[in-house]
């Protein structure tokens, strides 16, 4: 697989920046991360990221803030108050964000939760991530679980399982294509 393929496949960029990070975020980086993007308040933040390593956070908590910001943009809408409305919506696209990252490009082993890491790439505002190299980052990270998942301890794969599935489905369509008219 290549870049051309992710290109053409999924239809993201394959030229710009790489996201650099550490494979492990530390609790105090992964709750300033959602107080700044995701609108979180402290206490709430404590909750999240219970562990020593607390740059994750779980696809349900995920729908509940995003779902929290959508009911109080919704609610915001019928003020006057359009610096708190616009801020709101902010958190709750940047929310939709990271969850379709984290399950389109980004997908861990046990499907239960997304890094944070990837708010990073929204310090700019949202609009700041087409600087990304988006089929690049996913690429190198499928690799990364195809390698692991060759291991005989593991027996599971991360990354864009869809990638692959779409990417194998097409070698094999023209291999059997190949074979039927004689090619």
């Amino acid at each position: 697989m290549t870049l051309e393929d992710v290109a053409c496949l999924m239809h993201v960029l394959i030229e710009g920046r790489m996201l650099g990070h550490r494979k492990k975020m530390l609790r105090h980086e992964g709750e300033a991360l959602l107080v700044k993007h995701l609108g979180v308040s402290k206490k709430e933040v404590e909750k999240i990221c219970n562990k020593e390593f607390g740059g994750y956070i779980s696809y349900p908590k995920l729908k509940e803030l995003y779902t929290t910001s959508l009911r109080r943009a919704n609610i915001l809408a019928n003020t006057e108050d359009l610096e708190e409305l616009e801020k709101v919506k902010t958190y709750c696209v940047k929310c939709y964000l990271l969850y379709l990252v984290g399950c389109l490009l980004f997908g861990d082993r046990s499907n239960e939760h997304i890094e944070l890491v990837y708010l990073t790439t929204m310090e700019d505002g949202y609009a700041g991530m087409r600087y990304y190299s988006w089929g690049g980052m996913t690429l190198a990270y499928l690799y990364n679980e195809l390698a692991e998942a060759c291991l005989p301890e593991d027996r599971q794969i991360g990354g864009s399982v869809t990638l692959f599935t779409v990417r194998k489905f097409i070698c094999y369509f023209f291999v059997i294509f190949s074979v039927r008219n004689n090619l």
